[in-house]
């Protein structure tokens, strides 16, 4: 950083000892002093004076740089920090900070913008979203800590911070490098050597407000250098003329919903209108045969495990039509579905099955019994289970109450005794815990063959089934006997 005389340094401690987060100097309108956090289960009261947010990626060192901040080593201080990937801080922390006799809100926050997983990042943003709302005061800085060796993906987090808080947020931002070597540390000149051009253009924009948070490893809190670089990252808090608002972030919120809606109905009419697009080019060549060779192919192993609305799991063969069985909805949420037709039920006849296996995450197997040329959710779409291919294929399982990808890791042949087809007003089941369609036989497109079955699903509204024949059911049959009258009708 820039050089000090010693005389300045000492000063500089000083004052910094002075202003800095202290328990000792607590009142009786301070009790809150020190790390505080809240649950999923609480609500964070508002904040009584205007914050300093730090954010960045998961174990990047806000929690480092917020001890050195409130004058504690960076591994030593309210802030709980560990040396690994993991996620530390996994809700917003706050402790109160002063710098020259004016109090803030130091705010710890999880790790955002996590790529590897969406989830978690998502969660991060809902809370992150929460405690600026509570910021009553406004946000005086937002320190972006970041990795030095991250400095090549600086383009897609700062996409990532504008997108969420708005372009406003660069004109409060702070940049804090972590994960410095020693002479960068040191020396300011040697640090901006090593920025790569898009930092450079970065660091410009926002008129060079970064600093270095020094490594805990290779520093304490008796080096000068650490009095330096925290001084300098306190005189630019200062300097910001004017908060963050929420307003600022509620204006940015909302247009950013909008956008998403506007998406969101754009992308649904352009799915309904591929769909009917389709529909018109396969309802000469596909529709009824689809729904004749529903009722003769689509199959499941009698005792392929199925999960009652309350939890009971039971096998397939013992499935009554008003049964409601867990399957997935229009919004990709596990839910129970009412069961409206047993297409055809056979136990006594042999057939081929494909035995699809899987692994999941705490090491267990489990397996699938289906036909071939059934349906199931395979690399993000309803394909035939014969194209599964072992260590390559991705299939949906219900694990731990939320469906979750796992990898195929073996498919064989069996010739078992009986089989079932069943269809929930859903057109999806979770077989086994695995996510299938109710369709097979015909090319896999789930929302035509669901459209194709909508008749019979009304009908059973005010008439229950009560089919249960190893033949094809009658309305499957009158599909493929009348299908240039059903056609012309479509």
């Amino acid at each position: 950083m820039v050089a000090k005389n010693q005389e300045e340094i000492e000063i500089i401690k000083q004052e910094l000892l002075r202003s800095t987060y202290s328990e000792e100097n607590s009142n009786s309108e301070e009790q809150d002093i020190g790390k505080s956090s809240s649950s999923d289960s609480e609500e964070i009261n508002s904040f009584r004076f205007p914050a300093i947010l730090l954010i960045g990626n998961t174990g990047v060192g806000k929690s480092t740089l917020g001890n050195w901040l409130l004058g504690y080593h960076g591994d030593d201080g309210p802030f709980e920090t560990k040396a690994s990937c993991d996620p530390v801080t996994l809700v917003p922390q706050t402790a109160l900070l002063e710098i020259n006799d004016r109090k803030y809100n130091l705010i710890d926050t999880p790790g955002l913008f996590d790529v590897k997983d969406d989830a978690r990042s998502d969660i991060a943003l809902t809370k992150l979203a929460n405690t600026i709302n509570h910021c009553s005061y406004g946000i005086q800085t937002i320190i972006f800590v970041v990795k030095k060796s991250f400095g090549k993906e600086i383009d897609r987090q700062i996409q990532a911070i504008k997108g969420f808080l708005g372009e406003k947020a660069l004109d409060h931002i702070l940049i804090a490098f972590t994960h410095v070597n020693m002479d960068q540390t040191m020396d300011r000149t040697v640090m901006k050597k090593s920025f790569n051009s898009k930092m450079v253009n970065f660091l410009n924009k926002i008129d060079n407000r970064w600093i270095v948070s020094p490594n805990p490893d290779l520093f304490t809190l008796e080096d000068d250098i650490v009095y330096t670089n925290v001084y300098e990252a306190k005189d630019i808090i200062e300097s910001f003329p004017e908060a963050y608002t929420t307003d600022m972030f509620n204006r940015v919120r909302r247009a950013r919903e909008e956008a998403e809606e506007a998406a969101r109905i754009k992308a649904q009419e352009e799915r309904l209108r591929a769909c009917e697009e389709e529909i018109s080019r396969l309802r000469n060549i596909a529709g009824i045969r689809a729904a004749r060779n529903e009722a003769e192919n689509q199959c499941f192993s009698l005792d392929t495990i199925v999960t009652l609305e309350g939890g009971k799991k039971i096998e397939m063969s013992e499935v009554r039509v008003g049964d409601k069985v867990a399957c997935v909805g229009s919004n990709n949420k596990v839910e129970y579905s009412e069961v409206y037709l047993i297409a055809h039920v056979d136990k006594d006849k042999q057939a081929e099955f494909l035995k699809v296996d899987y692994t999941k995450p705490d090491g267990t197997t489990g397996c699938l019994n289906l036909t071939s040329e059934h349906h199931l959710f395979v690399n993000d779409s309803f394909d035939y289970a014969r194209n599964i291919r072992p260590n390559d294929s991705q299939i949906q399982i219900l694990y731990k109450d939320e469906l979750i990808p796992v990898r195929v890791t073996n498919v064989s042949k069996e010739i078992r005794k009986g089989y079932i087809g069943i269809f929930t007003r859903t057109g999806t089941i979770i077989a086994d815990d695995v996510l299938c369609s109710c369709y097979s036989s015909c090319p896999p497109y789930q929302n035509i063959i669901h459209y194709i079955m909508a008749p019979i699903r009304f009908t059973t509204l005010f008439q229950k089934s009560n089919y249960y024949d190893s033949e094809i059911h009658p309305y499957l049959k009158f599909l493929y006997n009348n299908y240039k009258t059903i056609t012309g009708a479509f």
